[in-house]
Parts: structure tokens; sequence; C-alpha cells
């Protein structure tokens, strides 16, 4: 269908994927094996960081990467590279952002690799859950990690 030279796809030509929500506990330890496999195969994962919830992908993957960005409309200025380890920050190309957040650990630690992450919707502060990121994405995400909300911890005062 066009209109004033727009073209627009319908809606029902469209069948909705399903996006498995896995609910983890921060202090239970290991990722969850098939967050890891997603990960692995260059999908879009959701997971809780200190800050809120981010959309990520493997960082040394430049197919996922390139998903991510079009699944959420980042650019490359809106993208925080993580790493677990100093090994998984030296095959980084740029710097790695500290986390401390144990469930992104848990998952790079597992699969051995760096993510790639945004805010949703990129430039944002990361959502309070995980679901706000699953409103916005839909179906663009293979994987959300929901560790609950993320309360953020206001800035020290300095006083």
């Amino acid at each position: 269908m066009s209109y004033y030279q727009l073209t627009f796809e319908s809606a029902g030509n469209r069948q909705p994927k399903p996006v498995t929500i896995i609910r983890v506990n921060p202090e239970d330890g290991p990722a969850p094996r098939k967050a890891v496999d997603v990960l692995r195969v260059g999908g879009v994962v959701v997971f809780p960081t200190e800050d809120g919830y981010m959309a990520g992908c493997d960082a040394l993957d430049p197919g996922a990467v390139q998903h991510l960005c079009e699944v959420t409309g980042a650019t490359s200025e809106h993208l925080v590279r993580f790493a677990a380890s100093r090994e998984q920050a030296a095959r980084l190309t740029g710097l790695a952002r500290p986390l401390s957040h144990p469930v992104p650990l848990a998952l790079m630690g597992a699969a051995d690799l760096p993510i790639v992450a945004t805010a949703v919707p990129p430039g944002a502060s990361p959502a309070p859950t995980a679901q706000h990121v699953v409103f916005i994405l839909g179906d663009g995400v293979a994987l959300v990690l929901d560790a609950g909300r993320i309360s953020r911890q206001p800035a020290a005062s300095g006083r």
C-alpha cells in the first residue's frame, strides 16, 4: 500500500515470534545455558545491569552487532562494551566499561565472550524492568534474563 510516496507492509503478513523470558536470581551464580547459546549464535539478549536493563549481543560478531543496531535503532555511539575479564577486554576494539552486576558477568564468563549493548531506546537511561525493553523491541530479542525491577541508587553528594 502506498500513501504520500510511503510504502507500508501489512502486519498481517508477519507472524510474531515468541520471546523467551527466564527469571533469574542474581545470587544463583551460573548463567542459564539457553542464554549462553543465544549469545553464541548471534542473538540479542536483554539483561540486567546495576543501572537497568540493556539489550546486547556478542561483541566479537559483526553480524550480531549489526542485528542489535537494526533491532534497537542504535548507532555506534550508543553502544557500550562490557567484558568479564582482562582476556575478554583484550579481544575488544575499544575500552570496556566496568560492570558489577552478577547476571551479565556470569553470562559473559560462561560464554567466554564480551558483550556490546545499548539502552532501549538508544541514548536513554537503561530501563528499570525487562518488560519495558520487551514492550519496545518485541520479538526483535531472542531471550530476556529478568532479575526483577532495578532500583538505581542516587549518586553520592560528596558532603
